[in-house]
């Protein structure tokens, strides 16, 4: 950034820029996070940081159907989703075709899903397991499963592999070949074939009191298995004689939700109770399997929404393929209000990045052939592209750590404020100085017209510059975007008298 051609006349100007946005950053006080480029940022909420290091605002939603909080959400065909509500005598199952099974669980049920030979099935700990088929609900017809009352399952290697079973709680059950209908109790006790259900138990491997908590498919035929410290891998195959652990893979982290587990390209994403993990293969041998850490520059803003939600089982999540964003919902008491969590993965040097966001109150969400669709407080929303207009947009609200410009002690004059950016919006940005007081804002009309405020040796897309007359020692700058369809903020320079 250079200095504006409007400076008066004998007056020495320096810019102090920021670009190259981060995304959050709690780990450090907001005192000491001044860079410059690759600016991290306290606040950014309903939007994120892109590939470039763009702040984007978050895209809008279009209204499909519902008016009760939606606990889950599953595609049922390639185009539409069935989901289960909360109502005041309990939760019902409701598809896009209005088929609809009332009180299909109690109202304090966790209900999860998942999906084996074209029907959509959901769990609850302690209750019958529930089928859609497009048209029908139905109960589950195996004996075995309906005593088993299992809270979540996965299918694996044509299998449907459950678990989260009271008084039964290391154990996983897995049904025969292209069949949930028969699960390993269901089976003759003589039968040999090879494609008969089986189920694997665990606790002697664990050696301590743990539970499983998740599973699962990794890879093609690889069934994770989350306990409440660790993840264990075995080899699933449609010929039981083939089951084996895998013990090159050695993970000390466990999962608190189920729900949260998500394919994110080869590999797993899941949340524990220090923050977000993902599984993987080792990127220097390929063989064995690893754990890496992805939230410790939010660890504490992390902690602080897991601790806000009544049941860690409750907290769900959303792999969103196309952006490459891992969406968790952290549903609060009372049933109405929801707050997100969004993990950007971005390709090349700056790596992922971090936001929040309380847009529609979401707290379930299912994506599939690029379309991702939101379960919130008020029914099914689905959410379009950032740079389309849709029904309901959100406000983007971005907050900058303290400023210091250079020196921490020295008071700064500053004489204007050049905020480049692109597309369209309402934006208001006020200066927060180090001791709290506003000391001012301004408003800027963000257009992708022709701008009279463009430098042309600039080279930045969109570029408003305004006269500001403050002095401060550090500052804070917030900036509230409102508006449709796709904007972009870019960077921002202060212009200070030396």
């Amino acid at each position: 950034m250079s200095s504006s051609y409007k400076s008066p006349a004998g007056i020495k100007l320096r810019t102090s820029g920021y670009d190259t946005f981060m995304g959050l950053d709690v780990s450090r006080d907001t005192a000491a996070l001044d860079t410059g480029e690759q600016q991290h940022l306290s606040q950014c909420e309903n939007g994120f940081c892109d590939w470039r290091g763009q702040v984007c605002r978050d895209a809008g939603a279009d209204f499909v159907q519902g008016l009760r909080p939606v606990e889950e959400i599953c595609f049922y065909s390639s185009e539409k989703v069935v989901y289960a509500e909360r109502a005041g005598d309990g939760i019902n199952l409701v598809s896009e075709d209005d088929h609809i099974k009332l009180t299909a669980f109690p109202l304090s049920s966790v209900v999860t899903s998942a999906v084996f030979n074209k029907k959509a099935i959901f769990f609850s700990s302690g209750q019958p397991v529930q089928r859609y088929d497009g048209t029908n609900y139905t109960v589950n017809t195996s004996p075995a499963l309906a005593a088993l009352q299992p809270s979540f399952g996965v299918a694996v290697a044509r299998r449907l592999a459950v678990s989260g079973i009271r008084g039964r709680e290391t154990e996983i059950h897995l049904s025969r070949v292209d069949d949930d209908g028969i699960f390993p109790e269901d089976e003759a006790i003589d039968s040999t074939n090879v494609l008969r259900a089986g189920y694997i138990d665990i606790g002697n491997q664990l050696g301590t009191s743990e539970i499983i908590t998740g599973l699962a498919k990794f890879e093609q035929s690889r069934l994770a298995v989350f306990t409440n410290d660790r993840v264990l891998i075995y080899q699933i195959d449609a010929n039981i004689n083939l089951w084996a652990l895998d013990d090159r893979a050695s993970i000390n982290i466990g999962c608190l939700s189920h729900s949260t587990i998500q394919r994110a390209g080869t590999d797993i994403l899941f949340c524990s109770r220090s923050g977000v993990h993902s599984l993987r293969r080792s990127v220097e041998n390929g063989l064995t399997i690893e754990g890496a850490s992805l939230s410790d520059k939010v660890d504490i803003l992390y902690r602080e929404l897991l601790a806000s939600v009544k049941d860690p089982k409750q907290i769900k999540a959303v792999y969103d393929q196309d952006l490459g964003q891992y969406h968790i919902f952290f549903p609060q008491s009372g049933g109405i209000i929801s707050k997100r969590l969004t993990l950007t993965l971005r390709s090349g040097e700056l790596g992922p990045s971090w936001s929040t966001g309380e847009f529609l109150n979401a707290r379930s969400g299912a994506f599939l052939g690029g379309r991702l669709v939101y379960g919130t407080s008020g029914g099914i929303y689905n959410v379009r592209k950032i740079e389309d207009e849709a029904e309901v947009h959100p406000d983007m609200v971005i907050t900058t750590p303290m400023l210091w410009h250079g020196s921490f002690v020295d008071t700064k004059s500053v004489q204007s404020i050049l905020l480049q950016a692109t597309g369209n919006g309402d934006a208001k940005l006020e200066i927060i100085d180090d001791e709290g007081n506003t000391l001012a804002s301004q408003d800027f009309q963000i257009s992708e017209s022709p701008d009279d405020n463009s430098f042309q040796n600039v080279p930045l897309s969109r570029q408003y510059e305004r006269p500001l007359s403050v002095r401060y020692r550090g500052a804070q700058y917030r900036l509230t975007v409102a508006g449709k369809g796709l904007c972009r903020i870019i960077g921002f320079g202060v212009l200070i008298r030396k």
